[in-house]
């Protein structure tokens, strides 16, 4: 199974707000959403999307959204990503946050590999709205 370490990257923010995670072939983008929404301690109170290969991809709620893909069966796998790869994950479409991600590894895993955040930078205890 192959594991993916990913630099997630808040776009236009000084000091650079960043976060190293490591996920596996396996992570839906649901999954990936939901992980990125942890690890830069938002509350997932706004829409939001990846923009991977020119196609956007997210969560399809009621009144949002919609996309051809169910985030949930779009799996990291099926994009075949290669080092230096990048896309980007919009959240909050009011502020526009854009996060950059870039893989910067890929190397083989365990099946019993679970997705973890293994370094980062910036906005510790900072309230999302004061950004």
């Amino acid at each position: 199974m192959k594991m993916y370490r990913l630099k997630a990257a808040l776009r236009g923010i000084s000091p650079m707000v960043w976060r190293r995670l490591e996920i596996d072939e396996s992570t839906s983008l649901a999954q990936l959403h939901h992980i990125l929404q942890a690890v830069f301690q938002w509350d997932n109170d706004y829409l939001h999307q990846f923009h991977i290969y020119g196609k956007d991809y997210g969560i399809g709620y009621v009144g949002g959204l919609s996309f051809v893909d169910n985030a949930y069966k779009v799996y990291f796998r099926d994009f075949e990503f290669d080092i230096g790869d990048k896309f980007t994950y919009e959240y909050n479409f009011f502020a526009h946050w854009l996060v950059d991600i870039r893989v910067e590894n890929i190397t083989q895993t365990t099946s019993d590999f679970q997705p973890r955040c293994i370094k980062g930078n910036g906005m510790h205890g900072v309230n999302k709205h004061d950004i």
